[in-house]
């Protein structure tokens, strides 16, 4: 059996869930701190991602709707589902988590180093579903990875700056 292989769309609504499962996170996150510093910083990352919400959503317009296979199939049903489980699953697993960050970070720079971690399981997650998208959309997973790589570079270029 070959294996499936999801549409642009597809792979952005995932990138969808997944930001905003990030902003969510970080939202929470910085409403558990009170050192204003630490506080600043996801504040600060909530906002990339909402950044990153609102550019997904743009491209979401701009890829059609068909389906991987032209047509309707008995796995495209199943495939959504997958997709969905892995939005909520894979990558900032339980957004609601950021509001017990206090309880395992105890400095900045945990803080910068578990964003940074996060952002790297995001950038993951989009390596290897490039594998699993259809060779014509993979324009629009690569400016996802693109989109990621540029958050943990400001993300580790914070680390490198403050905490050295």
């Amino acid at each position: 059996m070959d294996p499936v292989h999801f549409t642009g769309r597809e792979i952005l609504e995932v990138a969808l869930r997944i930001e905003e499962n990030g902003v969510k996170f970080y939202t929470d996150a910085s409403k558990a701190f009170k050192n204003a510093n630490i506080v600043k910083i996801f504040q600060d990352l909530a906002k990339e991602e909402a950044v990153h919400i609102k550019v997904f959503r743009e491209l979401i317009k701009l890829v059609p709707e068909s389906g991987p296979f032209g047509e309707y199939t008995p796995y495209m049903e199943e495939a959504s589902d997958y997709l969905n489980a892995l939005a909520n699953s894979e990558v900032f697993t339980r957004p609601e988590e950021g509001a017990k960050l206090p309880l395992t970070v105890r400095s900045e720079k945990d803080a910068v180093e578990y964003a940074i971690q996060m952002e790297k399981e995001s950038l993951l997650f989009y390596l290897e579903m490039k594998n699993m998208i259809r060779e014509k959309d993979k324009a629009v997973i690569d400016n996802l990875i693109e989109q990621e790589k540029n958050h943990l570079s400001q993300l580790t270029a914070i680390k490198n700056e403050f905490f050295r």
